[in-house]
C-alpha cells in the first residue's frame, strides 16, 4: 500500500509540474525513475493518466479523477497523523475552512480564539465559500464548509451535515430607528428611508426588490450596494438605512444594536451549519469547532 501511495504522489508531482523533467527536479528523483513510476500506475489501472501537449503533459479525464482521489487520501493521511498526536495539546495541525459571509464575519471570529485555547498550535485557513466549495470538500482540499445547508450536500454519501440554527431573512435597522415605531402593516414606511443591498449573494437583491414591490407596488430607494457584511453593519449602525439580512447576522455585533423590524418583508428560511467529509469526523479540532459553534448559537438564542 505504501508503495502505491508513493507512486500516486509521484504522479501528482508530474501533473502539477506539467512535465517529468520539472517534477524530477522538484522531487530530486531521476526522470527514468519517474517515468517508470508513471508506467507502473498506468499498468495497474490499465488507463492512461497523462497526455502530451505543446508545453508538456496534462492529466487525462481519468488522471483528473485520480488527482482528486490523491488529494483526499493525502489530507486523510495528514489528519490521521494529527489524530495520533492528538493527546498533545501542543501538536501542530491544520483546519481548512470555506465559510459564507455570516459565518466568516460573525460566527467563526467569535469561536476561533476558543478553539486555539485547546489547540494553540492549530493553523486555521479560512476562505470565502464559492460555487466550487462542495467539490473542494469532496476532494479533500478543504475540511469543512459553513453556510446554508441544501439537499445536494446533505444527500452526498461521503459528506455529513450538522445544522446549528434556522436562518430567517428579515428587515433590519439600528436600534432607535424611526421605523421601529411603525405598525407591522405600514409597508409604505419603508419608502421613507434609504436601502442597502447585500450584494455578495444575488438572492438578497432579488428578494429585496420583490418583497418591497409586492407590498407597495414601488421599488425601494437603493443607495448602497455592498458585498461586505461588516461595512453594512457599520452603515446600519450610523445611519437610517434599511436592509434585508439573515436575522442572526447582527447578533453579537459590537456597538449600537441592529434589530429586526416588525414590518415583515423577508421570506427565505434555511438551515445554516457545517458540512464536512465523514472520513474526518473523528478529527479532534473539527469536533471541538462543532461544539463551539453549537454553543455560540445556543447562547445567541437563549441570552
Amino acid at each position: 500500500m505504501l508503495d502505491r501511495m508513493s507512486l500516486l504522489f509521484r504522479f501528482r508531482a508530474i501533473a502539477e509540474a506539467g512535465s517529468v523533467r520539472k517534477a524530477s527536479e522538484i522531487l530530486n528523483v531521476t526522470q527514468p525513475a519517474l517515468s517508470r513510476s508513471l508506467a507502473q500506475l498506468e499498468d495497474f489501472y490499465d488507463r492512461q493518466l497523462l497526455e502530451r501537449h505543446a508545453r508538456g503533459v496534462r492529466p487525462t479525464p481519468f488522471g483528473e479523477k485520480m488527482l482528486s482521489t490523491i488529494a483526499r487520501l493525502s489530507r486523510d493521511w495528514e489528519l490521521a497523523e494529527a489524530e495520533l498526536a492528538g493527546s498533545d495539546p501542543g501538536a501542530e495541525g491544520q483546519l481548512r475552512i470555506h465559510a459564507g459571509p455570516l459565518w466568516s464575519s460573525v460566527v467563526l471570529p467569535s469561536v476561533t480564539s476558543k478553539l486555539h485555547e485547546r489547540f494553540p498550535n492549530l493553523t486555521v485557513e479560512m476562505a470565502p465559500s464559492t460555487a466550487g466549495s462542495t467539490q473542494a470538500l469532496i476532494d479533500g482540499h478543504i475540511d469543512v464548509s459553513f453556510g446554508g445547508l441544501y439537499a445536494p450536500e446533505r444527500d452526498h454519501p461521503n459528506l455529513a451535515a450538522q445544522a446549528f440554527s434556522r436562518i430567517c431573512d428579515r428587515l433590519v435597522a439600528r436600534a432607535g430607528h424611526p421605523i421601529h415605531n411603525c405598525a407591522a402593516d405600514d409597508y409604505e414606511a419603508v419608502h421613507r428611508y434609504p436601502w442597502i443591498i447585500y450584494s455578495a449573494d444575488p438572492v438578497y437583491e432579488a428578494e429585496t426588490l420583490h418583497a418591497v414591490m409586492e407590498r407597495t407596488g414601488r421599488l425601494p430607494q437603493i443607495r448602497v450596494r455592498s458585498s461586505s457584511l461588516l461595512a453594512i453593519f457599520r452603515l446600519l449602525q450610523d445611519g437610517d438605512y434599511l436592509c434585508i439580512l439573515p436575522d442572526a447576522a447582527a447578533l453579537g455585533i459590537p456597538g449600537r444594536p441592529i434589530l429586526t423590524v416588525d414590518i415583515e418583508l423577508g421570506r427565505r428560511n434555511s438551515d445554516t451549519g457545517a458540512t464536512y467529509r465523514k472520513a474526518i469526523s473523528h478529527y479532534p479540532p473539527l469536533q471541538e469547532l462543532m461544539r463551539l459553534c453549537a454553543a455560540y448559537f445556543e447562547d445567541m438564542e437563549n441570552p
